[in-house]
């Protein structure tokens, strides 16, 4: 059966098309054209009337959602809870989070998202620590954080290829040498947790890191006389990821954030939980409290949002005053050029991946598409 999706405002990641139509074909977008009325009993019709189309979402950060977190339980029904969570919420791609937890446990998580991404919208994984600065340890268990081994890293490298998409560290603690084995691998490296000297950011990113892990949160600051991790990222041209939920972040800094970075700026929503907030959990020594909408140690300090990128993708638009267009890109487009994945998610194209979400005009969600199956109720 095919779709037919008339009379669309379809933002595409690089331009804004009005009263379009899209034709979908199994999993694929098949044709992107002016608005066509079609009347044929084998096609679902839905007229938008103008409403808007967007990529799915693509979430590089999720601990957790419908109850689940990975790092507590790391199982293939937690991972399924989680993309369910978020997939209600249009995201259609996202990679699972595992923060710092022990060398057997990482490679235990391994075999699990092997064989999640087998399942619709999981792409790897993103692995957040042990390798980190303990100043700078945020809401991760001190008890596990450390520098890496030779063996660890080629466990990783042999064990994680083509799994683990992302690696969270801190570049002061890990050795270049680990760094480009890591990099050489495919695995993309992001510094975060970390309390590194301008300098030391800058030979980081020589050596191949890619990314800054949830800016401004967990990495030494931007000052006049010690520009940190925040100054060199600034200053240079890997990608950087925020949470946008008003609270991780002021929303003034993501305005000046956004006008720095020129482009190389994207969303990710950390999260903990989504759909089904607990008031509290322990795993690994210690315990989370939900208050105020948000999780926090009992030493008060934030793990983790209770937000989803649809969320941080509103606040851009309806508070922050980001283009459309720019707010598409910042949570579907760039994070698929960081993942190197542009030729198949992250955009409206024909050929790619049928993954879509509808809104109307007030960007509220009317229905999410993925891979060509709708996952609501059609009421349109």
């Amino acid at each position: 059966m095919k779709i037919h999706i008339t009379n669309a405002t379809i933002i595409t990641g690089e331009r804004t098309l009005v009263n379009h139509s899209i034709f979908i074909k199994g999993n694929k977008i098949e044709k992107i054209a002016p608005t066509i009325n079609l009347k044929d009993k084998d096609v679902i019709s839905i007229d938008l009337n103008g409403d808007y189309i967007i990529p799915g979402f693509i979430d590089v950060q999720v601990n957790g959602g419908g109850g689940a977190f990975l790092t507590k339980d790391i199982t293939e029904e937690s991972v399924e809870k989680m993309t369910s969570a978020h997939l209600e919420y249009g995201t259609t791609s996202l990679l699972p989070t595992l923060i710092s937890t022990s060398h057997d446990r990482i490679l235990e998580a391994l075999d699990i998202i092997k064989k999640s991404m087998s399942h619709s919208g999981v792409l790897g994984m993103h692995l957040e620590g042990p390798y980190f600065n303990p100043k700078k340890k945020g809401a991760h268990y001190e008890k596990f954080i450390h520098s890496p081994s030779d063996k660890e890293i080629t466990d990783l490298v042999t064990k994680g290829k083509d799994i683990i998409k992302v690696l969270t560290l801190a570049p002061e603690k890990v050795e270049a040498k680990h760094i480009r084995q890591l990099v050489e691998a495919g695995i993309q490296v992001s510094a975060g947790h970390s309390n590194a000297t301008y300098e030391e950011a800058e030979e980081a990113f020589a050596n191949g890191v890619s990314k800054v892990t949830h800016l401004f949160n967990a990495m030494s600051k931007f000052d006049s006389r010690t520009p940190g991790l925040v100054g060199a990222y600034f200053n240079s041209d890997v990608w950087g990821a925020i949470i946008v939920d008003g609270v991780h972040v002021d929303l003034a800094s993501v305005h000046v954030a956004h006008k720095l970075a020129n482009g190389r700026l994207f969303l990710v929503s950390d999260a903990s939980f989504v759909q089904e907030p607990v008031e509290v959990f322990s795993f690994d020594g210690f315990n989370l409290h939900y208050k105020d909408g948000n999780y926090y140690t009992e030493e008060g300090v934030l793990a983790g949002s209770s937000i989803c990128l649809y969320d941080a993708f509103k606040i851009c638009v309806e508070q922050l005053h980001i283009p459309l267009l720019e707010a598409v890109r910042m949570s579907s487009s760039y994070p698929a050029k960081f993942l190197k994945m542009e030729d198949t998610i992250g955009f409206i194209k024909e050929g790619m991946e049928a993954d879509l979400v509808l809104l109307d005009k007030a960007l509220r969600i009317q229905q999410v598409i993925k891979s060509g199956v709708m996952q609501k109720k059609l009421n349109l």
